[in-house]
């Protein structure tokens, strides 16, 4: 028998694609926000865990080094280094007159004003800070200056020429500090310089040489050394046995 009928061909236009429903599609959205979640919150877990074991290793670490280091205490050792420093720094020796007579007078005592107070008399006094400024000029020991001085001029009170104290040249000088200035770079420049014209050496002894005529001057002067360098030394020995 034959069969007339047409086959039924698709039409792919009638085939009705599949629609999620909005239920769906909130579910779905919900379960990815819920696994970030929880994935975030086993990092952080797991980042928090690293915290707490580097934490206990520092302290165990800290611990170890604390129980075999000994206690230091920084403000003693500070305190003793500073104080250490101003004694070598303020420091004053006594000299024997031997020492003195040895002695490079070219080269700066160290002391200061209120040092130079304790052994200026006479008319010296109120000297100080042009004896220690000649120093700082010309880097010429100014207890060597004020040595001369004290024996040349009786502790400034007697002057052959007006404020000269020193014997020094035929001429005055308008002041006396005017002639420790003077007198202090002629000693530096002249006498105590190995390019000077009047050097003979840098001892009390060498200066005798072209300065004075006396023989005995030497000893005079640093005799007066002597004494100014005890004094002194004994006042910032005083001092110094105060800090420690």
């Amino acid at each position: 028998m034959e069969n007339n009928q047409t086959p039924y061909s698709y039409n792919m236009s009638e085939i009705k694609k599949p629609v999620l429903s909005k239920t769906a599609i909130i579910i779905i959205a919900a379960s990815l926000v819920f696994s970030a979640a929880l994935l975030a919150l086993g990092m952080n877990m797991a980042l928090n865990k690293m915290d707490t074991l580097a934490i206990k290793a520092d302290q165990s670490l800290t611990k170890e080094k604390s129980s075999s280091a000994h206690t230091v205490d920084i403000s003693d050792n500070l305190r003793k280094t500073a104080v250490d420093k101003v004694i070598a720094d303020n420091y004053i020796p006594a000299y024997s007159t031997s020492e003195i007579m040895s002695m490079d007078v070219s080269k700066p005592s160290g002391v200061s004003v209120s040092d130079l107070k304790l052994v200026t008399a006479g008319n010296l006094v109120g000297l100080e800070e042009a004896f220690w400024q000649a120093e700082q000029d010309y880097g010429v020991n100014c207890l060597f200056v004020m040595a001369i001085a004290s024996h040349e001029s009786a502790n400034g009170t007697i002057c052959f020429r007006p404020n000269n104290m020193f014997g020094f040249g035929t001429s005055g000088f308008s002041s006396k500090a005017e002639c420790i200035d003077v007198v202090s770079r002629a000693l530096a420049n002249n006498y105590l310089s190995t390019n000077g014209s009047l050097y003979s050496g840098k001892t009390i002894s060498s200066v005798n040489k072209r300065y004075a005529a006396s023989t005995t001057w030497d000893d005079k002067v640093a005799r007066n050394m002597t004494k100014y360098y005890a004094v002194i030394s004994q006042n910032h020995n005083s001092a110094l046995e105060k800090l420690k």
